[in-house]
């Protein structure tokens, strides 16, 4: 990490009251997947069961036994043979009942971020697009845009490019344990700051100003990251951390339909695929339906490009591909798909997009379970922005769990692991003046976008409204979920952690010294089950041109996808160590680049 910022620098403008940023979880308890029994094929997609088993006379006897309640068992010698529902294409439409079709260069499939991001791009550089997408409009949710070194953040002071980015680059990569592909990486690192700078034109032409969030200060320097999320705003909406997103389609969907005069036609649900001599040539079209019922086929003279989303609600999807966030947040996850869907928490989109590409052949990505975005954590007043809560975290034993120095997605991943994935966060009055002020979240280096920072005082004004609070430890703790024995041990470990922090040397899960905090009455708590699920990351597999790839790496001809459902960008979990990669990345530089490079074919 580069030295030119220090930390009276940082925590100046990057310290954030982030209580209540931290949504709580809607969590269900833990329940035994059962294999499904194997059933009959069937063309609907979306039927939750394993829908085929392809036997041989090799395997049939030996690979094939059958328990005594009936169900089909999988073993190491047949579990590759069995289908899940989404992996059997639909039946095709027939020619009849295919009532137009609409030919252009380019298709490209989803209005959200990736795919306006593309055909704006594309569309600049003179290339012939049509846009149609399953929503009724422009879709994107969240708001923060990662950029190494872009005009803005020069302007702003803010030194980072791709040099100083190294340290923290290799340290997500770690974190990822390498599977992810170096080469997307590589691609947005190099051009994020012009996709970033063309972004910002992009927006204040229709009127969206930019503003730059606080980064995240770690004492340790392991997290440590500078300002580098972008955002878009108004005067209308002044929240672009968590509301720009939306904005920031609209103006990109303006932008094709009044400055370039493209299409974008809504309402129509892509299908499947076509593609070429028997389904091993170049895809060439895609079957869709309107909202009227009636069928329309799109053919790309180059290329179909497929912006879809995740497939979160789909759970077969689910089970196989990202099972462990599956188990814990199935019964949360919807069963019917809203293509509108905003900061829904109860997942996103169907995997259409994946599925089609299955169906002509792509493999999947080569990472294993695909990450999903969990953030949470423990709640409480942050002295960074996007923090785990800083002070003390117990369990529903009473016992710490964690160096509770953190982020609040890796807050999340450990309160995941606990006794009823519940935690409680702990600190004292004291704890408020450990600042002068503290900025909530939203605050930007933006003088236009003065966000009220609140005193001390204030701020305990509203920890009284918010969280449990006594003026004993005693009367907090019995505020507690526990048993009485537990009870005692959680007042065994608040005295035992405050005796830490007045050492100045934490002898249990060693906490930075800087930010080891004694706990002084009056005395506050919050309680925090579960932990938020937004969205699962990738799906095909994709090469660093966005092409989409077979079994053996060799891209299908005129196949592309882009956005989050991009292979193999994203490994392990989402961790919101880059605030705004996502939309930095895969939705951002990589889409911009595909549009530039689909022109040029």
């Amino acid at each position: 990490m580069s030295k030119s910022l220090s930390r009276r620098e940082f925590l100046k403008g990057a310290a954030a009251g982030a209580a209540g940023l931290c949504a709580s979880g809607f969590l269900s308890a833990c329940a035994d997947i059962n294999v499904p029994e194997a059933e009959s094929k069937t063309s609907d997609s979306t039927e939750t069961a394993v829908a085929e088993t392809t036997e041989s006379p090799e395997t049939t006897a030996a690979a094939a036994p059958v328990s005594n309640s009936g169900d089909y068992v999988l073993n190491a010698k047949n579990y590759n043979q069995t289908k899940w529902s989404f992996e059997i294409p639909p039946e095709p439409i027939p020619d009849s009942e295919i009532k137009e079709t609409i030919e252009h260069d380019i298709i490209i499939i989803g209005a959200g971020m990736a795919g306006l991001v593309t055909m704006c791009s594309a569309m600049e550089k003179g290339a012939d697009c049509y846009m149609f997408s399953a929503s009724t409009r422009p879709y994107s949710r969240g708001g923060s845009n990662h950029a190494i070194g872009s005009k803005y953040q020069k302007a702003k002071g803010v030194k980072y490019d791709p040099e100083i980015a190294r340290e923290i680059v290799k340290a997500e990569q770690t974190a990822g344990t390498y599977f992810m592909d170096k080469k997307k990486w590589e691609r947005w690192i190099n051009n994020s700051a012009e996709s970033i700078d063309w972004t910002i034109d992009k927006m204040a032409a229709k009127g969206l100003k930019a503003s730059l969030e606080p980064g995240y200060w770690d004492p340790d320097g392991t997290l440590t990251v500078p300002h580098a999320s972008h955002n878009f705003y108004n005067d209308e909406q002044p929240f672009g951390a968590l509301f720009g997103a939306p904005m920031q389609a609209q103006a990109y969907a303006d932008t094709i339909t009044d400055d370039y005069h493209g299409t974008i036609e809504y309402e129509t649900v892509a299908k499947y695929l076509i593609r070429e001599n028997n389904n091993t040539g170049r895809v060439s079209a895609v079957v869709a339906q309107r909202k009227d019922g009636s069928y329309v086929k799109y053919v790309g003279r180059k290329a179909i490009v497929m912006a879809t989303g995740d497939f979160s609600t789909n759970h077969d999807m689910m089970a196989k591909y990202s099972p462990w966030a599956y188990e814990i947040f199935k019964d949360q996850l919807k069963t019917e798909t809203n293509y509108d869907s905003g900061l829904d928490y109860d997942g996103l989109m169907p995997g259409d997009g994946q599925k089609m590409g299955l169906w002509v052949g792509a493999a999947w990505q080569k990472t294993f379970p695909n990450a999903p975005m969990i953030n949470g954590g423990v709640s409480g007043p942050a002295h960074a922005v996007i923090s785990n809560f800083w002070g003390l975290n117990v369990d529903i034993h009473g016992n710490r769990f964690q160096n509770e120095v953190t982020n609040f997605a890796y807050g999340a991943i450990s309160l995941l692991q606990l006794p009823e994935r519940t935690a409680y966060g702990i600190w004292g009055e004291n704890y408020a003046y450990t600042q002068k002020e503290w900025e909530p979240f939203g605050h930007c280096i933006d003088e236009e976008n003065g966000i009220k920072a609140y005193t001390p005082e204030e701020y305990i004004e509203q920890w009284k409204s918010r969280y449990m609070h006594s003026d004993t430890i005693e009367g907090l703790v019995d505020q507690f979920d526990m048993s009485e024995e537990d009870k005692k041990n959680c007042i065994e470990t608040i005295k035992r952690y405050d005796q830490y922090a007045r050492n100045g040397l934490d002898e249990e899960y060693h906490v930075n010294p800087d930010v080891l905090y004694p706990i002084e009455g009056p005395y506050y708590a919050s309680k925090n089950t579960g932990a938020t699920f937004l969205t699962v990351c990738g799906g095909l597999r994709t090469n660093e041109k966005m092409q989409v790839c077979d079994a053996n790496d060799k891209p299908i001809e005129g196949l592309y996808n882009t956005g989050i459902m991009t292979g193999d960008f994203y490994a392990n979990t989402y961790n919101f160590v880059m605030p705004g990669q996502n939309l930095g990345a895969v939705c951002g530089t990589l889409s911009y680049l595909l549009g530039r490079d689909l022109a040029e074919l």
